[in-house]
């Protein structure tokens, strides 16, 4: 299956990962803002929330990495076939969230020192990393950031854009419309 772009008119498959608690928090509503965008542009939309799927921990045993028994294997019939992946996490402690750091962890299947089969079926798609943090500072946490554009290009993603939301605990998402425009935009733009 070839991959296109909307400048070609044909409609992506876009997969939002939603690594936040709640379906109402911030992180939830900036996915789903990037993700309204992508459907206005006339794209699929799939949506998978971390917090209703378990995503085990690789093992290794006996110098053979181990996937565990989880419901990663549900996501990956989207993941290889999406144009553009909305990843979208809290920070807590000064990093992503434990369940988008399990999701990221597993997606090893697909390194090409685990399995160079695998690695030829992630696509080279679009990368839209979201954070949501209590911080007032946009840049607090930048290297995160840089962890995400590092592993995107490890998968030879063709672009990654970064849309932060800094100062959530006294300005949350739905009370900031330039913000949720941005995040639609950036959708439509997909």
């Amino acid at each position: 299956m070839g991959r296109f772009n909307r400048d070609e008119g044909i409609a992506l498959k876009v997969v939002g990962i939603i690594g936040g608690p709640k379906n109402d928090g911030n992180t939830f509503r900036l996915v789903r803002a990037v993700l309204d965008g992508a459907l206005d542009a006339g794209h699929t939309v799939v949506t998978w929330k971390l917090k209703d799927v378990y995503i085990g921990h690789l093992g290794h045993f006996a110098g053979e990495t181990l996937p565990p028994n989880d419901d990663f294997e549900k996501m990956q019939a989207d993941l290889e076939s999406m144009g553009a992946l909305v990843i979208g996490s809290p920070v807590w402690y000064g990093h992503v969230d434990t369940r988008t750091f399990n999701f990221i962890n597993r997606t090893y299947v697909y390194n090409k020192h685990y399995s160079e089969e695998n690695a030829e079926k992630w696509p080279k798609a679009k990368a839209v990393n979201v954070l949501t943090y209590g911080r007032e500072d946009e840049n607090a946490y930048d290297n995160i950031l840089d962890w995400y554009k590092m592993i995107w290009d490890w998968y030879g993603m063709t672009e990654s854009i970064n849309l932060v939301a800094a100062g959530t605990g006294n300005y949350p998402v739905e009370k900031r419309p330039d913000l949720i425009k941005r995040a639609k935009d950036i959708g439509r733009n997909l």
